[in-house]
């Protein structure tokens, strides 16, 4: 049986209580600073989406640093990274940035599952294939991938790698690094896009900007 308002108002009215002369349309539809209904609802999808926005700053971080460090090893010439090693009679440098582009690497996989969505999913499966497609090479030096997709480094072994192996995998035209760099600006690039969508939602209370028609002009 479909229960009306003027129903709930006569058994209210004999049982001697206060008749109810808004209905759950009404009470929704009034102002939300003084609807508890709604600010509950305002507040739990707030708390939601600032949580996906921190994920979406946090992967932006880390892929623009992967991006930088990656991009460390693409310079060409005597300005490159090899070059200045086989000056200097060093490879100190190199296997310092390797280091810092692994962790790089594997904190923006670690934020890519903490923002899971399917353009996120792809793009980590897209990092891990990155490493999966340069196993063998990778394992030469001292690096190891994980089933999850990280990497492990062999610091000892990474640094009985010469100057002319090292810029094979890691230098310009290295398969990885390619990839790599390709990768992070675009997931840099997503999760941009994705934090301005979700801060453009809110007005300057707090609450939800219905206007807003831009959260899903990317998947996510």
């Amino acid at each position: 049986m479909r229960i009306t308002t003027q129903m709930l108002n006569e058994s209210a009215r004999k049982a001697g209580q206060p008749i109810n002369r808004t209905s759950l349309l009404n009470y929704i539809n009034t102002g939300n600073s003084q609807n508890p209904l709604i600010n509950a609802l305002n507040k739990k999808n707030n708390s939601v989406d600032m949580k996906k926005q921190e994920n979406y700053e946090k992967l932006e971080k880390n892929a623009d640093t992967l991006y930088k460090q990656t991009d460390i090893f693409t310079t060409e010439g005597e300005a490159s990274i090899f070059a200045k090693a086989k000056a200097g009679g060093s490879n100190q440098e190199i296997y310092d940035n390797i280091e810092a582009l692994v962790k790089s690497y594997n904190n923006t996989m670690k934020a890519l599952s903490d923002a899971s969505t399917a353009l996120n999913d792809f793009y980590r499966d897209m990092l891990k294939e990155a490493a999966g497609d340069n196993a063998e090479a990778l394992n030469s030096i001292g690096i190891t991938q994980s089933k999850d997709g990280t990497l492990s480094i062999d610091s000892e072994k990474l640094k009985t790698a010469d100057v002319d192996t090292l810029e094979k995998i890691f230098g310009a035209s290295g398969d990885f690094v390619k990839k790599t760099v390709f990768l992070a600006e675009r997931i840099s690039d997503n999760a941009k896009t994705n934090t301005e969508n979700l801060t453009n939602r809110y007005d300057s209370s707090g609450n939800i900007y219905a206007g807003n028609n831009n959260r899903y002009n990317f998947w996510g």
